[in-house]
């Protein structure tokens, strides 16, 4: 027989067995719920967290010569969770005129072999594979598939201060490391 009642209505009761499968569903997916919004964050944080890129003295605008790029060591602290490591870093700054200054990574855009100034030629070289590059960083000769990457400098308080940063190797278009 249906289950109906003498008006016509069914009945809507829910029994014992089928209220405590609903309930442990409900605790089940409150639990997931719960558990997956942490896990998430960990995964997707890292892409939304946004690098801070270190900005570096590298002198006043006077210790420059117009026409004539200079290499400037400094040390760069890296750090990761607790543990901080000192990297010997360096970069090509050239004075364009008394206030336009332009700053190189030094790094060969073919492998990353450190780049030097050749006064005599006028080129920047790569020792590695002979990436020849002019002093505006235009590649002249050799296999670097990109100029030399700039790096974005200012001047503050008297000080010239360039934003350091390392990109990918090898490819010809410049895309941060």
């Amino acid at each position: 027989m249906c289950c109906a009642d003498v008006s016509g209505h069914e009945e809507h009761d829910v029994s014992r067995r089928r209220f405590l499968s609903y309930a442990t569903a409900a605790i089940g997916a409150f639990i997931a719920t719960a558990v997956s919004i942490p896990i998430v964050g960990y995964v997707v944080s890292p892409a939304l967290k946004k690098r801070e890129t270190p900005s570096i003295s590298v002198g006043t605008p006077n210790d420059f010569t117009i026409g004539q790029p200079k290499l400037v060591d400094f040390t760069l602290t890296r750090r990761d969770g607790w543990v901080e490591q000192p990297e010997k870093k360096s970069v090509w700054v050239l004075r364009k005129t008394a206030n336009d200054f332009v700053a190189y990574n030094p790094r060969c855009t073919h492998l990353g072999c450190a780049v030097s100034w050749q006064a005599a030629s006028n080129h920047f070289v790569c020792p590695c594979h002979g990436g020849v590059f002019t002093i505006d960083g235009t590649v002249t000769a050799g296999p670097p598939p990109r100029p030399l990457d700039t790096l974005d400098v200012k001047t503050e308080g008297g000080r010239l201060l360039v934003a350091y940063k390392d990109f990918r190797l090898g490819i010809p278009q410049k895309e941060e490391a």
